[in-house]
């Protein structure tokens, strides 16, 4: 029996299915970080309820507001002319952060995907306030954010009314929180022009009917705009590698099963075999005959029966078994699964500074358009061959300058021996009631040697990071604790000199808890005030950096000019405390008031062995020196100073300050046996660099401002909860 339907329809309804099936396959797969396409349908289920694409657009409103408005805080906080502004500044920025970490923490619970940068009018905003100066600076900057403040403040109010959704109504309560202090805080200042903010909207007109509303179409709210096309192109766009596949196969499949139904539907010629086993065979009782049919009008046609091959049907079931098993196969070819990574990490830190301006990231490229070409394949393996060999020849040159500079101070001492010099400047200074017993050294002062400058563009020791292996823990986190506090400043160091004024005989400056002088107890951290937001009070210290080329303030006080220490102190353009995880196993919470420091003080004295000081300039963080950098015009100079992270797990402190916590091994990270790996602390510090050669580090007055005796201390004050969510940042892979 011949199929009522034509072959033709039936092709085009096996069609329409495929691509029904395909779309709808498509759909449920192509997922912008779980939001985008579901979206476009209007919702997303979430454990927390539907998330609606004015519940998503919230989210990204906000994350784009603490992405300009907290440097601009910080800006505002260093530039202000008006103190209350400065304090305003301070505030706005910490408590963005604050308001950030949770943006963040919400987005990934939902499944949503947020900006890193801020919106071009932001960003506008930005260049605006940044190119005025004084009272200017201080009014512009007040009445943008101001008017930025009161629009998203709306945004917040509606979706708060309307969101069906636990997660996203317990966001907006806090958001608008935040948003009406920052209102407040604003307007003190004095300095809001109140005429200039849009007014209030009009009174909404009377609602219609509700029959009239009920025959009315509801507007689809979508992530990538209210028109239909904009939807679907943003669907393609995002979609991933499995949903195209899965789309694919979909297709190929439904298509696959409308041929195998057109085969069995269609009626088809066969010829029948000659001899005794015709068919059909002979019947027992045979029908009796049909009453020949009435002639024809015209003569019968023969029609030539089509030739089909009989493996055709099997070919195209081949084919689409195969494409079915092809997708792990391409799937595993194009995206394999590769360990965590710790890049990401590491340039979340530097990715909190200000960015490098064009023409430094154009000099960049420059430099790097030096290294060898493609078509020199075997020069480029043997400068990577040179590059893994660059740090212990690194390590070796600086071990032979400390070596020698240290000798030559030894020479220079034992002379003085001879002469007596010494001995009679000693009984002259006792006999004056002097003090310098106390602080040896001071007659060794000596401004840094033109060979501990180098310039930036020609340092070639390049920064590498251990390869993570599958227990990675490959997050980071940010502390918030703004820029030092010069009222904290002082030359002491009560860690590793306790209750001796100007013990380090260099001045140090301090973020986080205000216990910072010679008297403090380790127990004083956790009742004193601090710096650091969430209640850190960890206290964080190192070195000053000097313009060498103006008087300091301290030019005739203990830590300043008489220990050798000249110049006026260089306040930091930005500072960022970051942790980071381990590249081969989880990281453990670190006990209250564990104690850590990094490099040397003294390494002109001790030699190379625990140098840690890593100098580069904004821009060039791929590489690293032991010198001083000359950075290029608009570069900010950088200092990295990496903590050890492998603790005992017993001893808070140790009587070198060092035993009870290790540095991972360089080449794999993992921690040595019997220790616990916990969070890694890095300073990133950042200067605005006088020109030329004009600077100098703080240090001992014997170790005459050598770079490589830049140093840093540390000791944990964090409340533990605050510390259990720095691990459990770090362990998810999260960035915080």
């Amino acid at each position: 029996m011949r199929s009522p339907v034509s072959r033709a329809a039936r092709w085009a309804g096996a069609v329409v299915l495929a691509v029904i099936v395909t779309v709808a396959v498509f759909n449920s797969g192509s997922t912008a970080g779980g939001v985008a396409v579901e979206q476009q349908a209007g919702t997303t289920r979430t454990e927390f309820g539907p998330l609606t694409a004015a519940d998503v657009d919230l989210l990204v409103k906000v994350r784009q507001a603490g992405l300009w408005e907290t440097p601009t805080g910080q800006q505002m906080q260093q530039r202000a002319a008006n103190s209350v502004v400065r304090d305003v500044g301070g505030r706005l920025a910490t408590e963005h952060i604050e308001l950030d970490a949770i943006v963040r923490n919400t987005a990934d619970q939902l499944g949503a995907t947020l900006p890193s940068q801020p919106s071009a009018q932001q960003q506008g905003w930005m260049q605006e306030i940044s190119a005025r100066t004084g009272t200017d600076f201080d009014r512009t900057a007040v009445n943008i954010l101001r008017q930025a403040h009161g629009k998203v403040l709306p945004v917040i109010s509606q979706v708060r009314a309307g969101t069906r959704n636990e997660l996203v109504r317990e966001f907006a309560t806090t958001a608008a929180q935040f948003v009406t202090r920052h209102h407040e805080y604003l307007e003190s200042t004095g300095l809001v022009d109140f005429e200039a903010l849009p007014e209030p909207p009009a009174p909404a007109a009377a609602p219609a009917p509700a029959a009239a509303a009920a025959g009315a179409g509801a507007p689809v709210l979508t992530a990538g705009g209210s028109e239909p096309l904009a939807g679907v192109l943003a669907a393609v766009r995002d979609a991933s590698l499995s949903s195209w596949l899965a789309a694919a196969l979909a297709f190929v499949a439904v298509l696959g099963g409308g041929a195998l139904l057109d085969m069995l539907l269609r009626d088809r010629s066969r010829t029948r075999p000659a001899g005794p086993a015709a068919y059909p065979p002979p019947q027992p009782f045979p029908a009796p005959q049909r009453p020949p049919a009435p002639p024809r009008g015209h003569p019968a046609r023969n029609r030539p029966s089509r030739r089909r091959s009989p493996g055709g049907p099997a070919v195209f079931g081949l084919l689409v078994v195969g494409v079915l098993a092809l997708p792990p196969v391409v799937e595993g070819a194009v995206s394999p699964s590769g360990p965590p990574s710790t890049s990401a990490a590491v340039a979340a830190g530097f990715d909190a500074l200000d960015p490098a301006p064009d023409h430094v990231l154009a000099l960049v490229a420059a430099t790097d358009d030096d290294e060898p070409s493609d078509g020199e394949d075997a020069d480029r393996e043997d400068a990577a061959t040179d590059t893994e060999k660059e740090g212990s020849n690194a390590g070796k040159a600086l071990s032979q300058e400390l070596a020698e500079r240290g000798a030559e101070q030894a020479d220079e001492q034992d002379d003085e021996k001879d002469a007596g010099k010494k001995a009679d400047e000693k009984k002259d200074e006792k006999d004056d009631g002097a003090a310098d017993d106390d602080f040896p050294g001071r007659e060794d002062a000596a401004p840094p040697a033109l060979a501990d400058f180098a310039d930036i563009g020609q340092v070639d020791q390049l920064v590498s990071e251990p390869t993570p292996d599958a227990n990675a823990s490959t997050g980071s986190f940010v502390a918030g604790c703004g820029l030092p506090d010069p009222a904290l400043r002082n030359s002491d160091n009560w860690i590793a000199n306790p209750g001796t004024a100007n013990g380090a005989q260099h001045m140090h400056d301090y973020l986080g808890s205000a216990a910072t002088n010679a008297s403090t107890e380790a127990g004083d951290l956790l009742v004193s005030d601090t710096t650091c937001e969430l209640d850190n009070r960890s206290t964080f210290f190192w070195p000053v950096l000097r313009d060498t080329s103006s008087v300091g303030a301290d030019d005739n006080d203990d830590g300043g000019g008489l220990d050798g220490n000249v110049g006026e102190i260089l306040e930091p353009a930005q500072v960022v405390m970051q942790f980071l995880g381990n590249p081969t196993e989880p990281v453990a919470p670190m006990p209250q008031l564990l104690r850590v420091i990094t490099g040397d003080a003294k390494a002109v004295t001790n030699g190379a062995g625990n140098v840690r000081a890593q100098w580069t300039c904004r821009g060039f963080e791929d590489r690293a020196s032991t010198q001083y950098p000359l950075c290029p015009e608009g570069s900010r100079l950088l200092r990295v100073l990496d903590f050890p992270s492998c603790w005992d797990g017993e001893n808070l402190d140790s009587e070198d300050h060092r035993s009870h916590i290790a540095f991972p091994d360089e080449d794999t990270g993992a921690c040595p046996q019997d220790s616990v790996a916990v969070p890694q602390l890095r300073m990133i510090l950042a200067y605005d660099q006088p020109g030329g050669r004009n600077f100098a580090l703080d240090t001992f007055p014997d170790q005459q401002h050598h770079p490589a005796t830049d140093h840093g201390d540390f000791v944990n004050g964090m409340p533990d909860e605050l510390m259990d969510a720095v691990v459990e940042c770090l362990n998810e892979g999260l960035q915080c």
